[in-house]
């Protein structure tokens, strides 16, 4: 083919045109871009892929731009991406060429991410010229690592300014716009409207970025009111997040990771602003990305702001409370306006009892009985909280009070009245006796949105109530079974093996001893799991008994590993048991209680290693002045499983068909009786380690 110079129009065909120079090139690929243009290289999927694929073919990939703040993340992954990269000051062209290719924007527009039409040519002179402009800028330019180390050490000025040019307000905008990952905006509606008219198709690029994963996208926070409600909606059709908060400062600013602009001018329609505070200086972005962050948490969502305003809702629907003595007082106030009912879920028992203190079983009294207002409290269970339900029901019977698993305790005492009103309380510090002290920031609502939002809470834990009081009823039923067929195995079990083993030695069949043999191996599985099964309703009722005497730990350890290893030896296992550490100490322990923790522990360790070596360490350590002597059990079997490591002492907790999953919750209770504790991870290599402490006596 003869060669050509030609006009490409479309921002696929110049992708597509590119994508051909870097599968056609052979020998390099050399780029010259301004400092806007690397975040393309390195988010553009199908440009880096190109990138790699003609690295990866041995083409010589040399890129020259200006890195700054701005772009110097994209730089750093363009940096692994070419085989060199280089900085030069105040790039402003933007060409690539290869052995045999050129391709340049006809038009060097910084509003677009890349130019509608491109210039395409394969003439020897046209890449001859090419290449040589390149060479001079590389032979001006410097290594990026040294730029870069220049940006890392502060030497890349950092500055902030008042800008009243018209041109360069324009410039400060689009340059943010373009470089952010996302992008946070407070204003007023005038300036949503100038945003809507003037710079839509920035910021449809920065969530044309979102879409693809690139970026977070746009949050912006305003005032929503009636006049604004259009605009909104078309913002939010555009995929951008927006809150409402009713009082905001006299200040519209936007800002992102590399930079702020700012101004305090109210535009209510037309023209762009005329003063303007941009900055790249870390502290400004720092204050006003930290000031969003707090409105943002404040703020309520658009949609239901707009549905609010729709549905006339008045403006004074959301109140926050800052004072807690205003607060608790909005709270009383409530109670006694209600009319159908009362419903409040406490944060904790702590700040039930508080309230009681003040006076608010009279109050509650009244509405329930003089008013005739259901009433219905919810409460964490606490080892408290049956004391105080119990105080609640002798005065004030009428009341429905249940108790929710301490899983789901919240920070947040709600107050929910005639499902029109609610007010909820922040717990700022539950150690403090009043509810001045303990009580933080509120919010009251009138709002059908937020009431309703809360109620079906409260609900979905009123729920939770009921099933966990029928848990209860179910875990006592448990309880009771347990003690009560544990005891009742042990009557028969102990006939059965005393008779089995007189008769054992009478019986000369060998047939006939077989069959004995496994009546007295299930006799006796049987009799040990009864004596587990005791040892559970033991430590549940808090009444282990421990027969505590001066014991070497260390020979008992060594006993016991001499056991283990004698009975790994006739299995032919691949295991050895290895003690380590400490090979004598003296403790006050219950020494029968001990060995069965030591050996649950080895036993699950036996059972889920093949191979290799089990280490029981013992050593001393030091903790808040108290000395501890802690036993380790460090296997190479296949670890702790993530589905059972947040719950691995509790009962019944196990991944194995093996086994009655009780051994570590007995392993738990023994240790903690000792006034220690028990715990376990995952090696960074390989298997698990548990250990547990005991407090060693000075």
């Amino acid at each position: 083919m003869n060669p050509t110079t030609r006009v490409i129009f479309g921002k696929r065909n110049i992708i597509d045109t590119e994508i051909g120079i870097f599968n056609r090139a052979s020998k390099s690929i050399d780029t010259c871009m301004t400092y806007t243009r690397p975040s393309l290289a390195v988010s553009l999927r199908p440009i880096r892929d190109a990138f790699l694929a003609a690295k990866k073919k041995g083409v010589r990939l040399r890129y020259i731009t200006e890195i700054n703040h701005h772009n110097f993340e994209d730089c750093k992954v363009l940096l692994s991406i070419v085989h060199e990269l280089r900085h030069l000051d105040g790039v402003k062209t933007n060409f690539m060429i290869s052995e045999g290719e050129y391709l340049a924007p006809l038009v060097q527009d910084k509003s677009e991410a890349i130019a509608s039409e491109h210039i395409y040519s394969d003439t020897t002179q046209i890449v001859e010229h090419g290449h040589c402009i390149f060479d001079t800028l590389w032979s001006k330019s410097i290594p990026a690592e040294e730029r870069i180390k220049q940006i890392l050490d502060g030497a890349v000025p950092r500055e902030t300014k008042i800008v009243n040019n018209q041109d360069e307000i324009m410039k400060h905008i689009i340059h943010l716009s373009e470089v952010s990952s996302g992008l946070s905006v407070v204003s007023n509606q005038g300036h949503m409207k100038l945003t809507y008219n003037g710079f839509l198709e920035l910021f449809m690029k920065i969530l044309e970025k979102q879409r693809r994963g690139e970026t977070k996208g746009i949050r912006w926070i305003m005032r929503i009111e009636k006049d604004s409600v259009n605009v909104v909606k078309k913002f939010l059709r555009l995929g951008v997040e927006i809150r409402h908060v009713k009082n905001l400062a006299p200040i519209n600013f936007a800002v992102s990771k590399h930079g702020l602009i700012a101004t305090v001018e109210e535009k209510n329609g037309g023209g762009i602003v005329q003063n303007l505070l941009a900055s790249n200086e870390g502290s400004y972005i720092k204050h006003f990305s930290s000031m969003f962050e707090q409105l943002w948490k404040e703020g309520i969502d658009a949609r239901y702001r707009i549905k609010d305003i729709e549905e006339k809702v008045g403006i004074a629907e959301i109140e926050i409370i800052r004072n807690p003595v205003d607060s608790i007082a909005r709270g009383w106030d409530m109670v006694r306006s209600a009319r159908k009912e009362v419903n409040i879920m406490f944060s904790s028992t702590n700040a039930l009892k508080r309230q009681i203190e003040m006076g608010a079983l009279p109050l509650l009294k009244k509405a329930s009985e003089r008013q005739n207002v259901g009433v219905r409290i919810l409460l964490p269970s606490s080892d408290k909280s049956d004391q105080i339900i119990e105080q609640i029901r002798s005065n004030v019977p009428k009341i429905d009070i249940r108790t929710v698993s301490t899983s789901l305790e919240t920070k947040i005492t709600i107050i929910l009245v005639d499902s029109k009103k609610c007010l909820i309380l922040e717990l700022q510090d539950d150690k403090q006796n009043t509810s001045y002290d303990a009580v933080g920031l509120s919010t009251y609502s009138i709002s059908p949105t937020i009431v309703s939002s809360y109620l079906a809470v409260f609900e979905s834990f009123w729920r939770h109530a009921e099933l966990f009081e029928k848990m209860k009823d179910v875990e006592k039923l448990q309880k009771d079974f347990i003690n009560m067929a544990a005891h009742e195995l042990r009557n028969p079990i102990q006939p059965i093996l005393g008779f089995s083993e007189l008769l054992y030695p009478k019986i000369v069949n060998q047939e006939q001893r077989r069959l004995l043999d496994e009546v007295i191996l299930n006799a006796r599985r049987l009799e040990r799991l009864a004596i587990i099964m005791l040892d559970v309703t033991r430590i549940e009722n808090n009444s282990l008994v421990l027969t505590k005497e001066i014991v070497d730990i260390g020979k008992v350890v060594r006993d016991i590993v001499e056991s283990y290893n004698r009975k790994l030896e006739e299995n032919a296992k691949k295991l050895l048991v290895i003690h380590d550490g400490m090979k004598s100490i003296n403790t006050t322990v219950d020494k029968v209680r001990m060995t069965q923790v030591i050996c649950n522990i080895l036993d699950n360790a036996v059972s889920f290693s093949h191979e290799g070596k089990i280490r029981v360490i013992l050593k001393k350590e030091e903790q808040d002045g108290q000395t501890f002597l802690t036993i380790g059990v460090k296997d190479m079997g296949r670890g702790i499983d993530q589905e059972i490591s947040s719950k691995l002492f509790t009962k019944f907790a196990s991944k194995s068909d093996m086994g009655t999953g009780l051994g570590l919750f007995i392993s738990k209770g023994i240790v903690e009786a000792h006034g220690g504790k028990i715990w376990a991870e995952n090696n960074a290599d390989r298997g698990a380690t548990f250990s547990f402490s005991l407090p060693l006596k000075t």
